[in-house]
């Protein structure tokens, strides 16, 4: 291994390991050694990432894994190969680590890798004291960007990707069903990409009032409200130019075909693990079209640039901030209640 940081790295840690269904263990594993292309990085902070949910419920990932993502973290060590970063700087990885040689990565499609590489979902992740990583998935935090802000980097620019992938234009009128923490990042890139009104479909009160801070024109809640009359009022009888689903409930994906307008876009983000039921009759009349999104990676420079610019706001999705032996008591279980107030927890280790 090349240089390493002056204070003493141990020879363990701690980390949170994925054991299958409702089953994450804090354990004692060896601090990982950096490969030459690779970093070692003190973990400063991981979100609780809404995919890290859907695995602690429905066991998917594999046993054994340290589990976590969303990282903010400082180089304490590098690796032979390792140019351009320096022991102490502050930094953040992408959560997609392309091979840069398969069909979609010649192409530019990059979150469609076939030999991607997933830090907390395909090998070990940043639920630890320390996180070994490729140098080329490296982000330097800019001044002004605390690390509390770059722990929610990754669902930031998966918000963005998610409009960008939309074609969302000047003037449109956006409507965004689930106002967890993509939901509500979603609704400030809307309306940074130039929406005129951003409706938020929403029924836990405390989200609900989150949309708001974030900027939603309209909140409604689809238990007290028809979400059909109410989006029609705001769009003239129209529909939503595009729809954003970012809820994983089957029955909010399926709504979202007659909340469009006729040749509108529907943007499926949240991830759904039950079969959906949809009325596929208006997408081909209506000639909607329906355009998945997938993680993201070019929009992860973009995020860190607007929080330095002081245009994106995370901080009012963090709700708390835990220590790591708390994960599952303070973490997982409180995101899973339906009845949650939190949006985003940070990890500390």
């Amino acid at each position: 291994m090349g240089e390493r940081a002056a204070s003493t790295i141990p020879n363990t840690m701690k980390a949170a390991v994925f054991h299958g269904k409702e089953d994450i263990r804090i354990e004692t594993r060896p601090v990982p050694e950096p490969g030459p292309d690779e970093v070692l990085l003190r973990v400063r902070f991981c979100g609780i990432c809404g995919s890290d949910l859907e695995a602690y419920k429905y066991g998917l990932y594999q046993p054994g894994l340290i589990i976590g993502h969303e990282l903010a973290g400082e180089i304490v060590a590098l690796g032979d190969d390792v140019r351009g970063w320096e022991l102490g700087q502050r930094v953040t990885s992408n959560d997609i680590i392309p091979c840069r040689e398969c069909g979609y990565c010649r192409s530019g499609r990059v979150s469609l890798c076939d030999a991607v590489t997933m830090p907390g979902v395909t090998c070990d992740g940043a639920y630890a004291d320390y996180v070994a990583v490729p140098a080329r998935a490296l982000f330097s935090l800019p001044d002004g960007v605390s690390d509390e802000e770059a722990a929610v980097t990754d669902p930031s620019s998966n918000a963005l990707h998610a409009v960008k992938r939309s074609g969302l234009k000047l003037g449109d009128r956006a409507l965004v069903i689930g106002a967890g923490p993509i939901g509500l990042l979603t609704i400030q890139a809307a309306l940074l990409a130039g929406a005129s009104k951003v409706i938020a479909a929403e029924m836990n009160p405390a989200r609900a009032e989150l949309a708001r801070e974030m900027g939603a024109t309209e909140v409604v809640d689809p238990l007290v409200d028809n979400l059909d009359l109410r989006v029609a009022d705001f769009t003239d009888d129209r529909g939503a130019d595009v729809v954003f689903c970012a809820s994983g409930n089957p029955d909010a994906m399926g709504s979202t075909f007659t909340l469009v307008r006729k040749g509108g876009v529907v943007v499926p983000i949240g991830i759904c693990e039950q079969a959906v039921q949809a009325d596929f009759l208006s997408l081909v009349m209506n000639e909607l079209e329906y355009r998945g999104t997938y993680a993201s990676y070019d929009e992860y420079g973009l995020a860190l640039e607007l929080m330095a610019q002081k245009r994106w706001r995370v901080e009012p999705l963090i709700s708390a901030v835990i220590p790591l032996g708390q994960i599952v008591e303070e973490g997982f279980e409180t995101l899973t209640r339906p009845d949650t107030t939190a949006a985003k927890i940070l990890v500390r280790p």
